[in-house]
């Protein structure tokens, strides 16, 4: 995106064919050196806050100050001396020095990294070239946000963009697994999710739904990486830029750029943050204290017709029910805390240049029996043998240990009359005193207490380890200026190792009702390597700019995973599975990989800077498809037009005017690689006279093939009174051959089968506006608002077939998952019956699932977006962005498991709104009559249970302050900082109220929200 073009640099001398202003007063002093100041400033006139200044050929240098500042002594030889200026997302800059004593200079957006888009595979454009859609998010911008995981860094940052839990925001966990969409789904059931890129090598991100095969509890391999590392992130999102990537790039791609060492003075940076979580008690899901729910489920119970003596919860010398008042959420949630240190060192000379940096991060999160731990090791060099040829090898390490404990709805349904201890008060408790399964007669006896986590808390091991490593190696070899050749070579392997054991002495390690302990050990192992080489070119004629890329590139993907399971331990000290009867052992392990064969090319032609064109294509073979299909090509077409670069083009309020399109294909090719080919499951199972049998476990498909989305973008860039620039971009993505289960003639198979079938289309459009609001030599203030709109429809699918998925529905015309459910009527006061509407819309007692009825409510928001304020005064700076949602519906299940009129009210507990429910003739309520095992219906697939979907999040507010540079100087550092930054401060929804559950409460299935606040010390050296 384009960055508002302002005054504020001036440029009235020259110096080395660069420009900078400075005073020429004479220096009547002889002495050998002599002192120079300045003050640096960006393209909009905003001071450079740790620039880098050198006095070239030397090591000699100093940064910046809070205002852009500095004063640096020279030699006084009566020579010019030439300064090095750099700043990072800048060019650099020489200025030749002679009698000046002050300079005033400015530095333009980097070419190389700044106002570029790197698209990959060696191809660097220029963002007014581009012709197709690309964001960049550089490490200005990541500083100071969450670093547990880097897609939950750009959560709001990029248009188009969404991260949430699971589909809907449905996962009931405190760490369920992201979702990341980037202009809507593209597929039915092939893998939505975008192709993550770091530094040229694709990485592992999980299956097709983003979860890890092989394992009892997914951890992302997101969470891997350190964030610190990160130069800049670019989301590509239309086939100008995705087209390279072929069968991966349907979904958009995330290019992710390291730091890399300069050739300069080595700098040495060092940074601690430490912050405390607390679950945000406004968002926390409201049920019954145990007074409301004894009435409650007393009313229902004889609502049911059961007499009151046979009440289940009586008071006994086991469990005083009267008494007890357990608020389970105190149990479960605490304060967390995290805890990271980061050192980096970078430098370099003329022929190497070097990063390297180390990380230590911690969380225990507000979940207890959570922990994530992270070590990093990283390591990015190149050398230059000599001008021309030029090697990198970039080295990564991280060992990530991880604690999970998976408590799902258990933490908030569990009864309150129930203690979690046995009357010692420190014992867990595994049985509880009740009358059971007797509607008429009190007859109590000893129930296991399955709702009590705390004991498997506390008891059990759940462990995984991971090593995650990646190699990046490449040789270039530039013969002539603009003309290069690469051959890249790259790695990524992680391995886990999952250790689970079930206690003997709570009820999860129990077996055939006896305890046992219960063991479980599993290894995931992922290798992907890559081979890319390649031929670029890029060169200026003139007014003319010609640039070409070739290339063939070689992928293998494998992933084995391997587990063994044993019960029957003497005791819960001895886990290993070698130490239980083979009998109580069994085992499985499973294998499959892929490979990938491409042939890549592209042309870009540019003029005077003010028309662009580019064409890209790829050629990929991919092993996983059939012999009738395993090919297929993808390309696109784009062209610009700066107007403004235009000589005809004169005006006061437009600096910037400029319209680009672009279309193409892109693929999908993410499902299980056993579709094509089928499978076999060897099992003794299958056995047959003494021999392992084996049985088809998965029908082939040899003509299944690639899904094929054809995208159309257009762009429009307007620049304001160098002030404010606005980018629009309005796209129409149609997706062929989905990939989805359908059945196919039983006499092939009963089971469904992978194939293509059906078209679906996403279409919508994105606005970012950078507005630069002040701009003063003490004070600036900047905003970025971004809106996305995107609008999904199914256009076909096999024969029209509408296939329901309960709630959902998968119908043509009509969005992917749009909502499929019977429209709720109300309360009829006369009998507190539930009411309905039937499909033509009469209203009815008799619940029928023939009347779900799809009314246009999807979950896909109308609008969706962020906005960031930063604000700038002398030393201070203060950033905070706004996360928001307008529209869209969200049907939550959690709803239907509680809200359920009394029907489970003896299993479990019910939110405090169950109180507000009909209880005499003629009565307005908003919930039914209760009656424990009642048969209304009342939570069977109705619209009761939609909340829309609207929110506001302050996400990050960041307050920080650079130490003067005088002080730094006296404490022997070049620059330090401070910052206090909250995450997750405040969320509302319209429907909100104090002490009640609404969609804020609820958009988390249950779960509330994790509020950080956290303190930063950085130092550089």
């Amino acid at each position: 995106m384009s960055q508002p073009r302002q005054g504020g640099g001036e440029n009235s001398s020259s110096a080395l064919g660069n420009t900078a202003t400075g005073s020429n007063e004479a220096q009547t002093s002889q002495s050998a050196t002599r002192n120079i100041s300045g003050q640096i400033f960006d393209a909009q006139g905003v001071p450079l806050i740790g620039a880098t200044v050198m006095i070239k050929g030397t090591s000699r240098g100093i940064h910046t100050g809070t205002d852009g500042k500095f004063t640096l002594t020279i030699p006084n030889t009566g020579k010019v001396v030439i300064l090095a200026v750099s700043y990072v997302g800048m060019k650099s800059r020489e200025i030749g020095i002679t009698t000046q004593n002050s300079l005033k200079i400015k530095l333009e957006p980097d070419t190389e990294i700044g106002e570029v888009v790197v698209t990959g595979y060696g191809v660097v454009q220029r963002r007014e070239n581009l012709v197709g859609s690309a964001y960049q998010v550089n490490a200005k911008k990541l500083e100071l946000m969450p670093v547990s995981r880097v897609d939950n860094l750009l959560d709001g940052m990029v248009p188009g963009m969404q991260v949430s839990k699971g589909f809907n925001n449905s996962d009931e966990s405190m760490r369920a697994r992201l979702t990341v969409r980037i202009r809507g789904d593209a597929s039915l059931s092939a893998s939505n999710e975008p192709l993550w890129v770091v530094d040229g090598a694709p990485i592992y991100t999980g299956g097709i739904t983003g979860l890890s095969i092989g394992t009892e509890y997914t951890i992302s391999p997101l969470s891997f990486m350190n964030p610190n590392d990160i130069e800049s992130i670019t989301v590509l999102k239309d086939a100008s830029t995705t087209a390279l990537y072929g069968a991966d790039g349907a979904n958009g791609v995330i290019l992710i750029t390291t730091k890399k060492g300069r050739a300069e003075k080595t700098n040495i940076n060092v940074s601690f943050k430490y912050g405390i979580a607390f679950a945000n008690e406004s968002t926390r899901y409201k049920m019954l204290n145990a007074s409301q729910y004894m009435e409650y489920a007393r009313e229902a119970w004889t609502n049911a017709g059961y007499p009151i003596s046979a009440f289940p919860y009586q008071d006994n010398e086991y469990n005083s029910y009267s008494t007890t008042d357990t608020q389970w959420h105190k149990y479960y949630l605490d304060t967390g805390q995290t805890f990271q240190v980061d050192l980096s060192a970078s430098g370099g000379t003329k022929r190497m240049t070097n990063y390297v940096s180390a990380g230590y991060y911690t969380e225990d999160m507000i979940l207890k029996g959570n922990k994530q731990q992270r070590i990093s090791l990283r390591s990015n060099s190149s050398y230059t043998f000599f001008p021309g040829l030029e090697a990198s090898l970039n080295l990564n390490g991280t060992y990530n240990i991880n604690d999970t404990f998976p408590s799902t709805r258990t933490y908030y349904e569990t009864l309150p009359i129930f203690s979690p201890y046995e009357n010692d008060g420190h014992t867990y408790r595994l049985y509880n005193y009740y009358s059971r399964d007797n509607f008429y007669e009190y007859k109590p006896s000893l129930v296991k207490f399955y709702d009590n986590d705390l004991p498997e808390r506390d008891q059990n091991d759940n462990r995984q380890r991971t090593l995650n490593a990646s190699m990046n190696a490449s040789l270039k070899w530039e013969p002539i200026k603009g003309l290069s050749a690469t051959t890249q070579f790259v790695t990524n392997y992680i391995g886990t190792y999952e250790a689970l054991y079930y206690a003997r002495t709570n009820l999860s390690g129990y077996y055939a009702n006896e305890p046992a302990g219960i063991s479980r050990r599993s290894g995931v192992f992922n290798l992907n390597w890559a081979s890319v080489s390649r031929i670029n070119f890029d060169r200026s004629f003139g007014k003319h700019r010609v640039g070409a890329l070739a290339g063939i590139e070689f992928k293998h993907e494998e992933h084995r995973n391997l587990n063994v399971s044993g019960y029957d331990f003497i005791n819960d000290q001895i886990k290993e599975v070698a130490y239980v009867p083979s009998a109580n052992v069994s085992g499985s392990s499973n294998t499959n990989y892929s490979r990938s064969l491409s042939y890549l090319g592209q042309a870009s032609y540019s003029y005077d800077n003010r028309y662009y064109a580019t064409v890209n294509i790829r050629r990929q073979g991919f092993s996983a498809f059939g012999e009738y299909s395993r090919w297929a090509t993808y390309a696109s077409i784009g062209a610009g037009w700066s107007i403004h670069n235009e000589k005809f083009f004169q005006n006061d309020i437009f600096d910037t005017l400029k319209i680009k399109a672009s279309y193409g294909t892109s693929g999908n090719s993410r499902v299980d690689t056993s579709s094509a080919h089928g499978t076999y499951s060897l099992t003794a199972s299958y056995s047959y006279q003494g021999n392992v049998g084996a049985m088809q476990s998965a029908v082939p498909n040899p003509g299944l093939t690639w899904e094929r989305t054809y995208m159309t973008n257009v762009g429009l860039s307007i620049g304001l009174y160098k002030r404010v620039m606005v980018d629009v971009e309005f796209y129409n993505n149609l997706t062929t051959d989905m990939l989805t289960q359908s059945r196919v003639s039983s006499i092939i198979s009963e089971d469904a089968v992978m194939r293509n079938v059906g078209k679906m289309r996403n279409r919508g459009y994105e606005i970012v506006i950078t507005s630069a609001n002040i701009v003063h030599k003490d004070f600036s203030w900047q905003t970025e608002l971004n809106i996305a709109h995107n609008q999904n429809k199914i256009l076909s699918l096999y024969e029209g077939i509408t296939r329901s998925f309960g709630e959902r529905v998968w119908e043509e015309g009509r969005a992917k998952n749009e909502w499929c459910l019977i429209r709720w009527a109300g309360i009829d006061p006369a009998d507190g019956q539930p009411m309905w509407y039937d499909k033509r819309g009469n209203i009815t007692k008799v619940y029928s699932y023939d009347n779900r009825v799809s009314d246009g409510r999807t979950p896909n928001p109308a609008l969706y977006g962020s906005m960031t304020n930063i604000l700038r005064w002398k030393g201070l700076s203060l950033r905070f962005m706004l996360n928001y949602t307008i529209g869209g519906w969200q049907y939550t299940s959690l709803d239907r498991y509680t809200l359920n009129s009394g029907y489970e009210i003896i299993e479990a507990n019910a939110p405090v709104e169950a109180l507000n429910h009909w209880k005499k003739p003629g009565e307005l309520a908003i919930n039914p009559r209760v009656a424990y095992k009642n048969d209304m219906k009342s939570t069977s697939y109705t619209d009761r249970f939609l909340h829309r979907m609207t929110n506001i999040r302050l996400q990050n507010i960041a307050l920080t302050y650079h130490f003067p540079k005088q002080l730094c100087k006296k404490l022997r550092m070049e620059a330090m900082s401070v910052s206090l930054v909250g995450d997750n401060v405040y969320l509302w929804t319209p429907d909100q109220k104090h002490g009640e559950n609404s969609y804020k409460t609820i958009m988390n299935s249950g779960y509330p929200m994790t509020s950080t606040y956290s303190a930063n010390l950085s130092i550089t050296f």
